[in-house]
């Protein structure tokens, strides 16, 4: 049986319109990492007064810079946040939602660490190492939430 299929909502090379000029359609990328130790506990980061949403729990990451490379940017925010090694860092869950007109897009990441302690900056007040089934009772940002719930290690 054929799929039922509106043609009108596809283009095709009739279509086209020699004057069509593209809009470029900005969004802005977030990135967050969960990072897991050897007893497969996670980091979990409360956030500090100044860095917004004061109190609750998040991951570490933060807003991927103009050209930088999506790795490369992960990489930097856990330099930048809390200064730990971590290993075999892949992306597994990507979200996207608007906010205030603007698209946001998450890519969430994990990230075995391997060593070095956590040092926080500004952003965070303390930091837990926590199994996720606790990490899920935390008051935690709604990014960190979904990323978290999605997270199947």
């Amino acid at each position: 049986m054929e799929p039922n299929i509106n043609i009108k909502h596809f283009y095709h090379m009739s279509d086209y319109d020699p004057n069509f000029k593209p809009v470029k359609q900005y969004s802005i990328v977030g990135q967050k990492v969960v990072i897991f130790n050897d007893d497969n506990k996670i980091l979990l980061l409360q956030r500090s007064e100044q860095s917004g949403r004061g109190g609750q729990w998040s991951l570490a990451g933060g807003g991927l810079d103009t050209g930088e490379d999506p790795i490369e940017g992960i990489l930097r925010e856990i330099e930048e946040e809390i200064q730990i090694d971590v290993d075999k860092i892949k992306p597994f869950y990507i979200k996207s939602y608007m906010n205030q007109g603007d698209c946001i897009v998450i890519i969430a990441y994990e990230a075995k660490y391997i060593n070095g302690e956590v040092v926080l900056n500004w952003e965070h007040d303390s930091f837990k190492w926590v199994g996720k089934d606790e990490a899920l009772n935390f008051d935690l940002t709604p990014d960190a939430r979904s990323i978290i719930e999605e997270w199947n290690k």
